[in-house]
């Protein structure tokens, strides 16, 4: 039985259902007679366990969503180029000016195709790391972090205007315009390990820190191409070392040691974000990742 962080159910689904793991203890009542040198007969109840099932909204997530919030806010994953050059972006400030911020307005080339009324609200983001395979250094994905939020105010010939309503940090040309998420990112899924041998790495933190810990967000090379869904849990390993005979004068490669376990919650064609769950020692960026062992989910639940 599963549960998840925090020690709450997360359920599994059925037909579109989550069900709950919690057990509902039925009674059954029967008549027996108790060999105690009493003739009289007793109650006795039986207990049976079922599923009982949990609608969506009452499930609890594997993952607390206040871990993952301040993340899910800031930054969004495109996986391609061609997509992000695609995306509305910020040509300039009134008079031209290349710094803005709140209450300032803004001229976009959004093409002919964009939304627009006063209704209309953006995210401005600004792309930031570019992930790319370690082996290959084909690209994986560009990173964006929300630089403010902006509402569209009119057409001026070919661009439109937003107003600045929150700015986060200065804004510049080049800083990319989304809509907001269309959904809120659902935590409430069924931790699981990989059906098969997966090898990846920890490729970056959107945060920019170095070292690794517990509740720490990774950036993987790994995503549903793969088979990596949300739910994925995964094991961390310190990257192998590389010695050098001291004799034979050759190369050897020292198998890196179990650093931890990470639950994916977000995951994109090649790339997922997961959390770092568990953590026995320090992580770093290049460290593996892999399939773990079943009894990982078993550790998990203890927590």
């Amino acid at each position: 039985m599963w549960a998840g962080y925090g020690g709450n159910a997360a359920g599994w689904r059925r037909g579109g259902r989550l069900l709950g793991l919690g057990l509902v203890l039925v009674g059954v009542v029967g008549m027996v007679s108790v060999a105690e040198g009493r003739d009289e007969p007793q109650e006795v109840v039986h207990l049976s366990p079922r599923v009982r099932e949990v609608p969506p909204s009452e499930a609890a997530p594997a993952i607390k969503r206040q871990t993952v919030a301040p993340f899910l806010n800031e930054y969004r994953f495109i996986d391609s180029r061609a997509t992000l050059d695609d995306t509305p972006y910020v040509v300039a400030g009134e008079e031209g000016h290349q710094l803005i911020g709140s209450g300032d307005r803004v001229y976009v080339r959004a093409g002919e195709e964009a939304a627009r009324s006063h209704d209309v609200q953006r995210v401005i983001y600004r792309p930031g790391t570019v992930y790319n395979d370690p082996q290959s250094d084909a690209l994986l994905g560009i990173e964006l972090r929300a630089v403010g939020e902006a509402r569209w105010m009119k057409r001026e010939g070919d661009l439109d205007v937003f107003e600045v309503r929150k700015a986060r940090q200065e804004i510049r040309p080049g800083d990319r315009l989304l809509p907001y998420r269309e959904d809120p990112l659902s935590l409430a899924f069924s931790p699981h390990v990989p059906e098969h041998a997966v090898d990846g790495e920890i490729l970056g933190v959107p945060e920019g820190v170095h070292y690794i810990g517990r509740h720490t967000i990774v950036a993987l090379d790994l995503g549903r191409t793969q088979g990596i869904t949300p739910g994925t849990v995964l094991a961390l390993d310190a990257a192998p070392t590389q010695v050098s005979d001291p004799l034979e004068g050759d190369t050897l490669h020292l198998a890196g040691e179990p650093g931890g376990l990470a639950m994916v919650f977000e995951s994109f064609a090649r790339v997922s974000y997961a959390l770092v769950m568990e953590a026995s020692r320090p992580l770093e960026v290049g460290d593996g990742v892999s399939t773990p062992e079943r009894s990982a989910l078993t550790s998990l639940e203890a927590q």
